[in-house]
């Protein structure tokens, strides 16, 4: 009898590093930096709906960045948890996408996100990748989807902790692959996305 399989993509729970002073171009270069080394903050745990979708998983896999592997660790309970740079986020800029300078002028760290959203609105409506996912990073992607189609197997249920880009570029390759999208798509950390395919049993 044929089974679903299920990839579920969740985005990880809130990072530990907090930001309050205005930055320039280079200061949201260094922001990343330490944004990439920080965990997460336990004040903001995951809903108990999604650690109850962790526990049932056949399988637990990870970005290797730190914020990821402390929320897969956080979700998985006793199970195993594989890390992977595969998953890792985009980058913000890329060599032909670099951030704007903007002159030099120091913005709060929430008008530099909303800076970035409109590059990611333009390059959609372009029907180009968001900014900073170049070809590199398109390719990872499809070698993601590919791996995750491959754990699958006939059936069951792979958990993903990823990242806001990254998961949006995973998603697409995966229907291009095939698999049925997600019917809803929320943004915020500790979301899921889920993926289903069915398999036919051999």
């Amino acid at each position: 009898m044929p089974r679903h399989a299920e990839i579920a993509l969740v985005r990880h729970g809130r990072s530990a590093h907090v930001e309050s002073r205005w930055l320039d171009v280079e200061g949201v270069r260094r922001w990343m930096i330490d944004y990439d080394a920080a965990e997460i903050a336990h004040e903001h745990p995951p809903p108990p709906t999604l650690v109850a979708l962790a526990r049932s998983a056949d399988l637990i896999v990870s970005s290797d960045l730190p914020r990821a592997v402390a929320s897969a660790a956080l979700l998985a309970g006793t199970h195993s948890v594989e890390a992977n740079s595969l998953f890792r986020e985009s980058p913000l800029e890329s060599a032909d996408a670099p951030m704007p300078a903007l002159g030099g002028v120091r913005l709060p760290l929430r008008a530099w996100g909303l800076v970035w959203g409109v590059r990611w609105l333009r390059a959609s409506r372009r029907g180009l990748p968001p900014p900073g996912a170049d070809a590199s990073v398109i390719a990872r992607a499809e070698t993601a989807a590919a791996w995750l189609e491959d754990r699958a197997g006939a059936g069951g249920l792979v958990l993903v902790v990823t990242h806001a880009t990254f998961r949006t570029l995973l998603a697409a390759a995966l229907v291009r692959r095939g698999w049925r999208p997600p019917a809803q798509r929320p943004f915020r950390e500790w979301s899921v996305w889920t993926l289903r395919r069915e398999q036919s049993a051999e």
